[in-house]
């Protein structure tokens, strides 16, 4: 196993990942309930690949896990259901809303990447949730964000 998927298998991702399929069933109850093959979920917790970005925020929903804490391994595992959205309860935050969208482009165009303009915005929409609170953008949380977007 290479240094890099050993760190992931033994302390990143794959073993948040672990943590929530333990605490929600299984890999395979997990698969179905987020529609992927079993095998696609282990190959997550091998550490052999990640989920899209679709995938990780279906995850995260069903399951209530906190989308920062599966994919930094900051903050709480438990979602914490916060307010409606800032359109429902409050002003966008444009200064933060333009960081991030920023911060992606920059990402997208570091590695070359293309994406389409509605998984541009999912991750927009995404991350937003994810710094709202502290207004910070986390530089390595975009970057792996956009990674999964590929």
């Amino acid at each position: 196993m290479t240094d890099r998927r050993e760190r992931q298998v033994t302390g990143g991702f794959a073993l948040r990942l672990r943590q929530v399929i333990d605490a929600y069933g299984s890999a395979n109850s997990i698969a179905k309930t987020i529609e992927r093959s079993e095998g696609a979920v282990r190959k997550w917790l091998r550490g052999e690949s990640e989920p899209n970005v679709t995938d990780l925020r279906t995850l995260c929903e069903q399951t209530q896990t906190s989308i920062e804490w599966l994919v930094t391994g900051r903050g709480r595992r438990e979602v914490v259901h916060t307010p409606p959205p800032p359109s429902h309860n409050g002003p966008l935050s444009v200064t933060l809303l333009e960081s991030i969208t920023d911060a992606v482009e920059s990402e997208i165009n570091k590695d070359n990447l293309t994406l389409s303009s509605a998984k541009r915005s999912m991750l927009v929409a995404t991350l937003y949730g994810m710094f709202q609170e502290s207004q910070k953008i986390d530089p390595d949380a975009v970057a792996r964000l956009v990674r999964l977007a590929r």
